[in-house]
């Protein structure tokens, strides 16, 4: 639904400038942002996708978001709306982030060649209705995800402040391009995020997602964890693209020194969706870039979207006892005692927060 935005600017001739993502962008009178979900009506900035969703919402393991070092075994309500201020050719979630919300925000539609024409319905909800949804659910957590989050910005902090309330964690599943003052409000009422490294150039962002540097992902990541949120990363590894060993090794480095070796990277595997063809990415490339981050110095590597022996599974960073086994999104071993120590040497896990959730061997998720 249409709801006058919050973090912009007035300029002259009745043009204003959005402040809630890293675009910044200036538009007139009838235009749109690059996100497509923020418009100029009449000099005043309004955001048209406030409660709109792609449905009632979803739960999920927390391993999916992914998330694997925060309250392991959770379960996090999912919602989403439509609308992404990159255009990434590989996206995965492209029916719904590559759509356009018409301007009340009832329902949006496709601008691709391919899908001219065609459109979805969207369910209208309020922050106090999806609070009630997400307390009947169970859920300890809620995940603002599959489309990018950032560009909910008045919604999701509105319902996140409810979800605190109710003692309910929030999570962001995000590609990072924000800016210091909305970052400012999220991290008041945001417990954890994973945070979209797509590549480690301004090449591919250029090239692949249609935005000019990396620069406001990595500020964004550091902004985030210094405010105390807990973060985690993912690379996707596209073939030919971003799978060069040494951006690879810069990228794991980079988030050693700046965010520290406690924080997770996940390494996903590519496959072929939207407008890239690319091979699938091989087991070959994941086991290198999962050795070199482990030899680089980071405690919890992770590889998903294909299996790998180690890849799905947390080790103690003193001892390298296995501390937490996985396949898929059940644990196959708990090793933990007295608060996220290890169960071998004593230790207390670094970058492990929360209490993990022993109920995730028997989980069982569905649409609602």
């Amino acid at each position: 639904m249409k709801k006058q935005a919050i973090l912009w600017e007035k300029l002259e001739d009745n043009k204003v400038k959005c402040n809630v993502c890293a675009w910044r962008c200036v538009r007139a009178p009838g235009k749109r942002g690059f996100c497509r979900t923020r418009m100029n009506i009449e000099g005043e900035m309004y955001t048209l996708i406030y409660g709109s969703m792609i449905s009632p919402g979803s739960l999920d393991p927390i391993e999916k978001k992914p998330l694997y070092n925060f309250w392991p075994g959770a379960i996090a309500y999912s919602i989403a709306s439509i609308g992404c201020n990159f255009t990434c050719k590989h996206c995965q979630n492209w029916n719904i982030s590559q759509c356009t919300p018409t301007e009340n925000g009832k329902s949006g539609y496709f601008d691709i060649q391919e899908l001219e024409g065609k459109g979805m319905g969207l369910y209208e909800t309020t922050p106090e209705k999806l609070i009630k949804k997400v307390i009947d659910s169970g859920a300890e957590t809620i995940a603002y995800t599959y489309n990018e989050p950032l560009i909910w910005h008045e919604f999701i902090i509105d319902v996140a402040k409810l979800a605190h309330e109710n003692d309910i964690l929030n999570i962001l599943v995000t590609n990072g391009y924000s800016t210091p003052e909305a970052s400012a409000e999220l991290v008041k009422y945001m417990d954890a995020a994973n945070v979209d490294i797509k590549a480690f150039t301004d090449k591919f962002y250029k090239e692949l997602c249609g935005v000019p540097f990396l620069q406001p992902v990595l500020d964004t990541c550091v902004r985030w964890k210094k405010a105390g949120m807990h973060i985690e990363t993912t690379n996707l590894i596209i073939p030919n693209q971003n799978d060069n060993l040494e951006e690879i090794r810069a990228l794991v480095k980079w988030v050693k020194d700046n965010l520290g070796p406690e924080t997770p990277l996940h390494f996903s595997a590519y496959y072929p969706t939207f407008k890239m063809s690319e091979k699938r990415t091989s087991y070959e490339i994941l086991d290198k870039a999962y050795n070199i981050a482990k030899e680089v110095g980071l405690y919890y590597v992770y590889v998903g979207n294909m299996r790998h022996p180690e890849g799905e599974n947390s080790y103690c960073p003193n001892c390298d006892s296995l501390v937490l086994g996985r396949s898929g999104y059940s644990f196959t071993k708990i090793n933990l005692k007295d608060g996220n120590k290890c169960g071998n040497c004593g230790e207390k896990l670094p970058g492990l927060v929360g209490q993990y959730n022993p109920k995730s061997k028997s989980r069982r998720f569905s649409f609602f």
